[in-house]
């Protein structure tokens, strides 16, 4: 094979080396020139970025100044304001404690942990008898007569924030007993959760009502709404719309009378109503006033009530009797009227002298209702009204007696015999034939008077103490006598 031969002369690139050179000469130096640029851009980098971390150090440093300085002055702020709060509390309670010492009542406080008095002012050893070192430190719940009445109240004040007028009954150190009015409220003495007590010596007044009740019945004030007879005024009064009133009487209470003493009255009058008085107001009822040997009283709830008085009341006339042939004397006789209906009780009389009585046509009319029972021979005698007002009538023994216009009315009026108060003999005879007495009734009301006989008779057959009975039958006779239609009903009462 052959070579082949390079001809310098022939290519059509040929390079000059001298140019060559100088190009790289030209690019070294350019290339210098850049990396002097360089350096003198990282140089001005270097000292900006020392500059800017010089800055950023003394912007941190002035903060971390700040900061601490900030924290100074809240801290030494949160002291003053401490301080202020501390002061505030402390003159307060100073001026508490003026206040307190000032108040011409006993005041003091409890610690509510425990109810420890922990701080008293001048009125309370006075009012406790006791010297202030022996009082200071002690349970307050010590001093109250009813065991957990203090916890009791501290419950409501926890529910209702403060308490006032609450009446409670204490006990003094040398074993006396005296009535309070308490007044309670939460507050913060000694940083402490406590109960600022003020205490009102009201044993007086308490006393005052107490023997004044003998007089004017405390149920009296509450309908009148009044805390203390005190407070009474002369017109003074309050409406029901249904209230059942009851009278009751000694029957020949004359005749009984005149073969007493003066003294011998007063004492078997006294005698007699301290036996059946408590029996009229254990069933709510009230006495409005005496009528020497007879009551008046009323009673605002429930009709029921004031039934189930009246045979307590002939229960008790029945033991009485007992104690009274024990002792030789003679056995009484008690009538007991009652009707129900609108009425209004209150005060009366004028400035010097007021008393409480209760007025209405059903009161006026009751009266004669008692008076009635003589006239029938019946112990209880009640009104339709009355009657119609019972929840549970099945719980009675009743019977209808008659259909009267008594003096003064010319609406007649139904009257029912209550006999559960009869002797077991008597309550059961009326029982037995009660269906046979009210067919008499039924056809002597129709004008059926000769049915009406022959029915009442079987009735007394069975039972001849049956006074109710007689009177009908008496009716009836004179009814058939006299030729009366059926329409004549109603017996006139021609005397009150």
């Amino acid at each position: 094979m052959k070579a082949k031969r390079i001809s310098g002369s022939g290519d059509s690139e040929s390079s000059d080396p001298i140019q060559d050179l100088e190009t790289a000469r030209q690019k070294i130096a350019d290339l210098e020139g850049k990396n002097r640029e360089l350096k003198l851009l990282l140089e001005m980098t270097t000292s900006h970025s020392d500059a800017v971390t010089a800055e950023l150090q003394q912007d941190k440093e002035d903060l971390e100044l700040i900061f601490e300085t900030t924290i100074n002055h809240a801290d030494m702020l949160e002291e003053e304001l401490q301080k202020k709060a501390e002061d505030a509390v402390k003159e307060s309670e100073r001026k508490l404690r003026l206040i307190v010492e000032a108040t011409p009542v006993p005041i003091l406080i409890l610690r509510r942990a425990g109810n420890e008095i922990i701080y008293i002012n001048g009125r309370v050893p006075i009012l406790l008898n006791a010297e202030a070192e022996r009082i200071l430190g002690q349970g307050f719940d010590q001093y109250f007569a009813i065991e957990q009445e203090l916890p009791t109240i501290l419950a409501d004040l926890d529910a209702e924030h403060s308490i006032d007028h609450r009446k409670a009954e204490i006990k003094t150190s040398d074993g006396g007993l005296s009535w309070v009015d308490m007044s309670l409220r939460t507050i913060m003495f000694d940083d402490e959760d406590c109960v600022l007590v003020a205490l009102n010596d009201i044993t007086d007044l308490v006393m005052f009502n107490i023997a004044a009740s003998r007089f004017v019945p405390s149920e009296w004030l509450g309908f009148l709404q009044k805390s203390s007879i005190a407070d009474l005024e002369l017109g003074d009064h309050f409406s029901s719309d249904n209230m059942s009133v009851m009278f009751s009487d000694i029957r020949s209470f004359t005749d009984l009378s005149e073969e007493m003493s003066p003294a011998e009255n007063f004492e078997f009058v006294n005698d007699y109503l301290r036996r059946v008085s408590p029996i009229i107001t254990d069933h709510t009822g009230m006495i409005v006033k005496f009528l020497g040997d007879g009551i008046m009283a009323v009673f605002p709830e429930k009709a029921t009530d004031a039934v189930d008085a009246g045979i307590a009341s002939l229960h008790e006339v029945r033991d009485y009797n007992k104690f009274r042939k024990r002792n030789d004397l003679a056995a009484i006789q008690v009538g007991i009227g009652l009707n129900t209906g609108p009425m209004m009780i209150g005060m009366v009389g004028y400035d010097q002298r007021m008393q409480g009585d209760a007025f209405s046509d059903a009161v006026n009319l009751t009266s004669r209702v008692e008076s009635l029972t003589k006239h029938y021979g019946a112990s209880f005698l009640i009104t339709a009204d009355t009657k119609q007002s019972l929840v549970q009538v099945d719980r009675y023994d009743v019977r209808f007696v008659d259909r009267v216009r008594v003096v003064g009315k010319r609406q007649s009026l139904d009257l029912f015999e209550v006999f559960n108060a009869d002797s077991r003999s008597q309550r059961q005879l009326k029982n037995e034939t009660l269906e046979t007495y009210q067919s008499a009734v039924d056809a002597f009301y129709q004008g059926e008077y000769e049915a009406a006989q022959s029915l009442l008779f079987a009735v007394l057959q069975r039972n001849p103490s049956d006074k109710v009975a007689w009177n009908r039958l008496l009716q009836a006779t004179r009814a058939l006598d006299e030729g009366l239609s059926a329409g004549s009903d109603v017996t006139v009462m021609s005397q009150k």
